[in-house]
């Protein structure tokens, strides 16, 4: 039997999500008959499979392989692509799900289009239902667009998933995964750079899952050795005409490490290895480069172009001493939040959060489009430092600061925050100005030498 797509699930501790995964896929308006369905299992050691059986006992087309042995995510692909019999592939995460048109209307729209290469849009939904803002990984299409030319849409090499595409089989031989974390950064840039002409899609949603309890979402070594080789291979790619717009996602990346050196704990043995790692994997980064990327991306959280030019100028006992010993509170990545009473107060479930990098004045854009009968609206502008801020659009009805000067409310709390008065829109716009507190405003604060507050324990230690 011939199928319109070919849809590979590797399968490993979903026990929990795998129904609602291929139930999606079940749905698709384009008929299960006509999905290829390849389940990897790769040695799941829980129920996910017996659940899986309730599918392949029911319907035809789907397909089990069973690795003999667990290989990871990114062989186990590997290994169901070789079973693709359809013109068409993609990859389906387990623990995720798809909209119920995302096949018909993809395949639909690459037929008529010649298009050897479809990119659909995607959310982060994470353990508690809450959907993340678009990151710089899921700049989200607003409308449908072909792009043949990656220099006028350099922002596509930041789409380095693998499971939000679907590809012709012209692109078969280019997805070929690795071992190991961030297995599809480099593939994902090699099937880009290789593909005809690819088409942006608004009309597709992939939902993914940031569980909580994911390697990728705990920092360790691994991570960090894992981006770094994504990083030395992408400077393979330095022959393409588009290595300027490749340079900017191992930018990205290396400044994704810079944060994970000064934001996590560290014994001083692996920052040095990692600092030392990094001079390995990076190729020549210049000012230039750094400025392409900040005109693109103005407001990336966690940017350090100074890093970034020097760290093959600095041995590593150098470079931590420099730039994170004295400077690491000034550098931490920082978040903002905003929580939403529907009518039972105020909780983490109905909190939207977003990661920026602190300025005397700061403008933030939240989506409330998917939130039904808020009656108030809570601002935290920062956790974990003691602050002064000022709110310059909007009209503060209270806060737990304990004190107000020029508008600027200063706060003896870590956890400071805004009751605001607002119209409740599908976007609500907070402009912001904030000051962290030095040692001695802190000081000022507490009367009481009993209330004057421990500074806060570093999280490295000197060996």
């Amino acid at each position: 039997m011939s199928y319109e797509l070919s849809v590979i699930i590797p399968v490993y501790n979903v026990e929990k999500y795998i129904g609602q995964c291929l139930d999606s896929v079940v749905n698709q308006s384009i008929g299960i008959d006509n999905i290829e369905v390849i389940i990897v299992n790769d040695k799941t050691p829980d129920n996910s499979m017996e659940i899986v059986k309730t599918y392949v006992d029911k319907y035809p087309s789907f397909k089990v392989i069973n690795n003999e042995k667990n290989r990871g995510l990114g062989l186990s692909r590997n290994i169901g692509l070789l079973e693709a019999t359809s013109d068409y592939v993609t990859f389906l995460d387990s623990d995720d799900f798809i909209s119920s048109n995302a096949y018909k209307d993809s395949i639909d729209k690459l037929k008529e289009s010649g298009c050897d290469l479809l990119i659909y849009n995607w959310e982060v939904h994470t353990d508690d239902g809450h959907i993340e803002p678009l990151s710089i990984h899921n700049q989200s299409a607003n409308e449908n667009k072909i792009v043949d030319d990656l220099s006028e849409f350099p922002e596509i090499f930041f789409l380095t998933s693998a499971w939000n595409k679907i590809y012709h089989k012209s692109l078969f031989k280019y997805l070929n995964y690795k071992k190991g974390l961030y297995e599809d950064n480099v593939v994902t840039a090699n099937v880009l750079l290789n593909a005809n002409k690819i088409f942006l899609s608004k009309d597709a949603t992939y939902y993914y899952r940031k569980n909580a309890s994911s390697i990728t979402e705990n920092i360790s070594i691994d991570n960090v050795f894992g981006l770094s080789q994504s990083i030395k291979e992408l400077f393979e790619f330095k022959d393409s005409k588009y290595f300027p717009q490749i340079k900017l996602l191992t930018i990205k990346f290396l400044n994704d490490i810079i944060f994970w050196l000064y934001y996590y704990y560290w014994n001083a043995d692996d920052e040095l290895m990692i600092v030392n790692k990094l001079k390995d994997s990076v190729g020549e980064i210049t000012k230039k480069d750094l400025d392409y990327f900040n005109k693109l991306f103005p407001d990336y959280p966690t940017f350090y172009p100074d890093e970034c030019l020097n760290l093959n100028n600095y041995d590593a006992d150098l470079f931590l001493a420099k730039y994170k010993y004295y400077n690491r509170l000034a550098k931490i990545n920082s978040q903002a939040a905003i929580y939403l009473d529907l009518g039972d107060g105020f909780s983490e479930q109905n909190k939207i959060a977003i990661n920026y990098r602190p300025k005397l004045n700061n403008v933030l854009t939240f989506d409330l489009s998917k939130f039904d009968g808020v009656s108030s609206i809570r601002f935290d502008p920062l956790e974990g430092e003691f602050i002064s801020c000022k709110i310059n659009n909007l009209e503060v009805l209270e806060s737990n600061s304990s004190m107000q000067i020029d508008g600027f409310y200063t706060f003896k709390t870590l956890d400071p925050n805004f009751i605001l008065k607002t119209v409740i829109e599908d976007k609500l716009i907070i402009d912001f100005d904030l000051k962290i507190l030095t040692k001695e405003d802190i000081a000022k604060l507490f009367i009481n030498e009993n209330n004057i507050i421990e500074p806060k324990k570093k999280r490295f230690k000197f060996l």
